[in-house]
């Protein structure tokens, strides 16, 4: 049932371009700003997994098959040991009706949203941010243009260092990670496989790195290196780096997700490792959850179903990159000799694919 009344979004990444897209195709009123001079540049790959939930929840609205059309879908995954494969898995067996994570980087998963948008009258306002929030039970907001406008709800998806965030005056809590990331997109000079990721672990602390495809020769890469130099290196049969970063990256959450009229999605409610490709997912399934409350006028349910997720993802992605970071001593056997066998049960390998699909996190209520 649509509201009366605008939502005011903060923030065009990812996160409140799907809240957009919920909202307008519930028939909700809705502004949408960003003090950013556009999307993500394309060069810039960003965000790349979307799983089989973010699917589910884009389906009602046609974007699924749009993205669908543009990705590259990823249907299993090799756990390679000090150069040799140990353990190869395949998400065929996960109910779903996609078995698979789609490789789709994120400038141009934002900007097919955008277009989405556009089509149905909804212009995301660039170079215009959020400066204050005054009242959250009867929502208002100063814009950085000067505007004053009274919304119905606010919805902070302004990142890590949200505006929205720090006008509520919620906590902060977590800590930092200690190492650098290093991230890399490449092109190989032969083709690869398009439709298994590889995580390699290395023998040593710093060699083990993780491999997404995004396409037939190229592919994204993330470990714990000083420097994107040193991961290349360390992968080998590169012929061009489109796009490199290092970075650090906490595991921290807001302690609250609401208060009043005024909520938190996506990197203003929480920040982890990319390891797993869980962040964008999650913030998206924030987005999804509040327009459903919003307009099923249970909004004051959605701190309740959404911290204990979130809290869930943490630990999980927490625990990949520990493993990821410095390896278990013996991890090495296990994957090698016990988790072969174990694989060879059905239920095993579906639980299996279904834990790196993310199914194994509460699935929207409303499809």
């Amino acid at each position: 049932m649509a509201r009366d009344g605008t939502v005011l979004i903060a923030g065009a990444g990812p996160v409140g371009l799907a809240a957009a897209v919920e909202l307008t195709r519930r028939g909700v009123a809705l502004r949408i700003v960003d003090a950013g001079e556009g999307p993500t540049p394309a060069e810039q790959s960003r965000a790349l997994a979307i799983n089989p939930t973010t699917l589910a929840i884009l389906g009602p609205s046609g974007l699924s098959e749009t993205l669908l059309a543009a990705g590259t879908t990823i249907t299993g995954s090799d756990v390679v040991i000090d150069g040799r494969t140990a353990l190869s898995l395949s998400f065929k067996s996960a109910h779903t009706p996609h078995p698979f994570i789609l490789s789709l980087p994120q400038g141009r998963t934002e900007r097919l949203m955008i277009g989405w948008l556009k089509q149905r009258q909804v212009e995301v306002e660039w170079n215009v941010g959020l400066a204050a929030v005054g009242e959250t039970h009867r929502p208002s907001a100063v814009l950085s243009t000067g505007e004053e406008l009274a919304a119905v709800a606010i919805l902070g998806c302004d990142g890590s260092h949200s505006k929205v965030r720090q006008e509520l005056g919620v906590p902060w809590s977590g800590e930092g990670y200690p190492g650098v990331f290093a991230l890399a997109d490449v092109i190989f000079e032969a083709p690869i496989d398009s439709h298994r990721a590889r995580i390699c672990i290395g023998s040593g602390e710093r060699t083990s790195h993780a491999l997404l495809p995004m396409g037939d020769n190229r592919a994204r890469l993330i470990g714990f290196h000083d420097s994107p130099d040193a991961l290349i290196a360390a992968v080998g049969g590169i012929a061009s780096v489109t796009w490199r970063s290092t970075f650090r990256v906490s595991f921290r959450h807001a302690e609250r997700m609401s208060r009043g009229w005024v909520f938190l999605a996506g990197d203003a409610a929480h920040v982890h490792s990319p390891v797993g490709g869980r962040g964008m997912n999650l913030g998206i399934a924030d987005a999804a959850t509040f327009a459903w409350l919003f307009c099923e006028h249970r909004e004051t349910e959605y701190e309740s179903k959404r911290l204990p997720v979130v809290r869930s993802v943490m630990e999980q992605t927490r625990q990949m990159t520990d493993m990821l970071a410095k390896p278990p001593s013996h991890i090495a056997s296990f994957l090698k000799y016990a988790m072969p066998m174990a694989t060879m049960l059905a239920p095993v390998r579906r639980k299996m694919a279904e834990r790196v699909l993310a199914l194994d996190l509460p699935q929207p209520e409303w499809l």
